[in-house]
Parts: C-alpha cells; structure tokens; sequence
C-alpha cells in the first residue's frame, strides 16, 4: 500500500500537516478547554538534518489563542518515533502568556505517507492507555 518504504526517516514527513481526523478526544485533536480549534503539524526536516524540529499547533478563532507543543524524536524504526515533548507555550493575540518545560514522550507508528497525506497511530502518556489514528493532510 505504501510505496515509502522508511516513513521514520523520509523528508517527505517535512511541511506544514493539517489534522484532518483522529480518534483522540484531547488536545491533540485541538480541544482547548470547552473549545476546539484547528491542529497544525509542523515538521522541519530539510535543512535541520542534525536538529529536526516538530511543533504541534493548536490554534482557535483564526489563531488570536495558539497553543504550540514542541517535540523531538528518535527514530526506533523504518516507522517508529519515539517522541520527546518538550515545551509548551501558549499564546494570546501573538503574546506569550504561558511557556513550559515538559517531559512527556509517546512512540508514534507511520503507516501511511505520500505528498498529500500521513496516516499514523500514537501511545503513550498519562491519559492515553490506547493508540489513537491520525490523519493528517498537507
């Protein structure tokens, strides 16, 4: 099905992915409180071959409230990560309000990457027992 053979360490996983669907109920499907808002992908790889970069934004009302998860990962597999969360900021018409330090990790299984679309499952953390899908769109 997937003619990508190493998901885990293929740049095309670098670009901007639009969460499209998911099975997770939380703020990683953009649930901010009683809210929810558009989910943003952010993957740097070109460029930053020694330092990618993964940014998960969650952003409401056209991005006057953001949240950003900031990660690393280590590549396990031909279509693992282990992901390590690193920071979290929020921010208020472009103001920074909150900024932490986290660390949390789950591992991330890549099934499915073309030009337009990834397909993963993700575990891990406190509150998420179960893999959970995601579909993301560029």
């Amino acid at each position: 099905m997937n003619k990508v053979k190493n998901i885990a360490s293929s740049t095309k996983m670098d670009g901007s992915w639009n969460l499209v669907y998911t099975t997770n109920e939380g703020s990683s499907a953009g649930k901010l409180g009683p809210f929810t808002g558009e989910v943003e992908q952010a993957i740097r790889i070109l460029g930053r071959e020694e330092n990618p970069e993964y940014i998960n934004y969650v952003r409401l009302g056209g991005g006057l409230v953001e949240g950003a998860l900031g990660a690393s990962w280590d590549v396990l597999s031909n279509n693992k990560w282990l992901v390590k969360f690193e920071t979290l900021q929020f921010r208020i018409l472009g103001i920074k309000v909150v900024e932490k330090e986290l660390s949390a990790q789950g591992v991330w299984r890549m099934e499915y990457l073309d030009d337009d679309f990834r397909i993963l499952y993700a575990a891990g953390g406190v509150n998420v027992p179960k893999e959970n899908v995601y579909i993301l769109s560029k």
